[in-house]
């Protein structure tokens, strides 16, 4: 009995001693950072820039010297008295010299492929970013609701108490005292609404940033934006990385259409052979001889099958031009879009400035007015509702307009880390995938997908 006294003496003891842990508050910045840092759409895209690469290579690879061994072992039995096995070995190798273009157009469509996936990928980390700040705005608006939800109903509660003395005393009726109970039970119901609309938003904020808020700091000073409308549209047509995607694309479909053109041209290339003939089993019977040559092969008839390439490559092209068309609108409307909610919510504010003013002074004065009974409880009642009302909706304009920043400046394409100066942590800038595999002719990464299970290979 004297161990756990003693025992849970020190605990107490230690408790005073040793300070609390402060919880550190994550700002705006850190919440953006971390949603880029564990962002599976990113790894998606970086992915896809990884096989586009290769594919570049590939492409490269098609006009290089191809070197081809054979070994071909048989088993013949001669006069059915004897075994003999004819072998050949060859080593066959080709350069090509002429390809009409495809090689070289191939690859050019490649890498342009490249550069359109990495201007996705900014798209992608433009909507995460974005992503990040509405869930960040989110969670504090409704942080903010709920505690003038619960300071609301601290106040009926005390409102509620105050009728009932003054029923009590004979001063209001049994009215009064039910409608300050109706009123906090519905002031009771409202907070439900927005802890339960908190939680949601901490959900969507674990979503994008990859854990639950913690304690978040205010929300930082707007960004810079744009003076006017017309200025931020000329900003989107440079800037907006869907566009430049689409227009990479359009590039890309024009190399292919040279590269189905080069199918209809002559192909030549350099062929050289070295082969070694010989039979196991028989004594002086070997041969060896080598050749080099230069092969024209001059496509005159394939069915059709070459024009109709041309012909889709070039149907691909006009695709490609309604895309640009599409997205050139798409941004339009988005930068216009962005920038009337700017316009809205800021002049919301303004007016929500001015309503949370007169409505404070007209709960004082009505407060006041209750005290010597020329005001009834539900005029007070109704009075509170209208400030808490006009708080809310002052706290959601304030969050609109910092949302519709960022929008604007997401439609512009000017909402990426290096503008707004995120420390991602990356150090020097690394060199791109593409630079690394470009020249790589031999060996791949080992992983788990490459280790062989089996005794044998298929």
């Amino acid at each position: 009995m004297h161990i756990a006294r003693l025992t849970g003496s020190l605990f107490v003891t230690a408790a005073l001693i040793i300070p609390a842990q402060p919880v550190i508050a994550d700002s705006l910045a850190d919440a953006m950072v971390k949603s880029l840092k564990s962002s599976p759409e990113l790894d998606l895209n970086r992915s896809n820039v990884k096989v586009l690469s290769e594919q570049a290579v590939q492409a490269r690879a098609q006009g290089r010297t191809q070197v081809q061994g054979t070994v071909n072992v048989t088993t013949q039995f001669n006069d059915l008295r004897e075994f003999v096995y004819p072998t050949q070995l060859q080593l066959d190798v080709t350069q090509p010299l002429f390809t009409g273009g495809q090689v070289e157009n191939s690859t050019e469509a490649a890498e342009i492929r490249i550069t359109a996936e990495e201007a996705r990928q900014i798209a992608t980390e433009q909507t995460i970013l974005l992503n990040a700040v509405t869930a960040f705005s989110d969670v504090r608006r409704d942080m903010t609701l709920v505690s003038l939800g619960r300071n609301n109903v601290r106040v009926i509660k005390e409102q509620l108490r105050a009728a009932r003395e003054r029923f009590d005393v004979g001063e209001v009726t049994r009215t009064d005292v039910a409608q300050a109970e109706a009123r906090l039970a519905a002031a009771r119901g409202q907070l439900a609404a927005q802890v339960g609309a908190l939680q949601n938003s901490r959900e969507a904020y674990k979503r994008v940033v990859g854990e639950y808020p913690k304690e978040l700091d205010p929300l930082p000073p707007l960004p810079d934006l744009p003076d006017d409308i017309d200025q931020a549209v000329s900003i989107s047509l440079t800037d907006q990385p869907n566009i430049r995607a689409a227009r990479l694309e359009q590039l890309a479909a024009r190399s292919d259409v040279r590269t189905a053109i080069g199918a209809l041209l002559p192909q030549i290339s350099i062929q050289g052979q070295v082969r070694n003939l010989d039979t196991l089993g028989i004594e002086n019977d070997s041969t060896s001889d080598a050749s080099l040559g230069l092969q024209i092969t001059i496509p005159f008839y394939t069915g059709g099958a070459n024009h109709s390439n041309v012909r889709e490559a070039q149907a691909l092209v006009e695709s490609r031009n309604a895309d640009i068309a599409t997205v050139l609108r798409d941004t339009a409307q988005q930068v216009g879009v962005a920038w009337s909610d700017l316009r809205v919510s800021r002049a919301t504010i303004n007016a929500g400035k001015l309503e949370v003013r007169a409505a404070q002074i007209a709960f004082e004065g009505v407060q006041e007015e209750a005290k010597v009974g020329a005001r009834t409880t539900l005029d007070v009642l109704d009075a509170e509702q209208e400030l808490l009302d006009a708080r809310g909706d002052l706290v959601s304009a304030r969050r609109d307009e910092y949302v519709a920043s960022y929008n604007l400046l997401f439609s512009i394409g000017k909402l990426t880390a290096d503008h707004l100066g995120l420390d991602l942590g990356n150090g020097a800038p690394q060199e791109s995938y593409y630079a690394q595999v470009k020249d790589r002719n031999f060996g791949y990464d080992p992983t788990d997908d490459t280790v062989w299970t089996l005794s044998y290979r298929p």
